[in-house]
């Protein structure tokens, strides 16, 4: 936890803790976790295997894979994103939504309304045609991401937390789900009028 907090400081590190420079000071282990426990690759692709309560060890496919990346000069940050900083700012607090923190973690049926209507930017008094300007938004933003995605994995600062297409793929389908799960409640935003909305 610790190395990999070191070796990536504004991915791994404790949030609302830094320094003068705006360095995260401390470790977060619940970030290095979500990692290794909800749906990324890593654990995807066979290259950690579970032996306890939150404890995972390499297999042989993660040795040899750990091994080429050092050979590649693995510690290299992702390139920043080249996507305007308004659509950045918007992927990102997707990305860092509690809808997507909970799937990620398998806990998928815990996500509520409020937890959908925070994903989409919305809320459960929006008129329709701010739920049809935010869902379609939505899919912009991510579209426009995957577009504009180069190699695997960008950047959305200088050196800082990356986000993949496995990221975008995991938010569309997400998105998909909710949208299903949340029928009615959407068809009564749907239905609704900026008249009628209550303030």
């Amino acid at each position: 936890m610790v190395g990999a907090w070191r070796l990536f400081p504004d991915t791994f590190g404790l949030r609302g803790y830094v320094d003068d420079a705006g360095h995260p000071l401390y470790p977060d282990s619940n970030r290095v976790f979500a990692e290794i426990m909800g749906s990324k690759p890593v654990r995807k692709r066979g290259l950690l295997v579970k032996v306890g309560n939150k404890l995972y060890r390499l297999t042989e496919a993660g040795r040899e894979h750990a091994q080429l990346l050092q050979k590649r000069g693995a510690t290299e940050q992702p390139e920043k994103s080249t996507l305007d900083r308004k659509t950045r700012s918007e992927l990102q607090r997707v990305l860092n939504s509690r809808a997507i923190g909970k799937y990620r973690n398998g806990r998928e049926g815990e996500i509520t309304f409020y937890d959908a209507c925070q994903l989409w930017g919305i809320s459960p008094r929006s008129s329709a045609i701010e739920l049809e300007g935010r869902l379609r938004n939505f899919e912009t933003v991510l579209g426009s991401a995957r577009t504009a995605l180069r190699g695997d994995e960008a950047a959305f600062t200088h050196g800082g937390e990356g986000y993949g297409i496995e990221d975008l793929d995991e938010a569309v389908t997400l998105h998909e789900l909710l949208q299903e799960r949340f029928s009615a409640e959407l068809e009564v935003i749907g239905k609704r009028t900026d008249e009628r909305r209550a303030d």
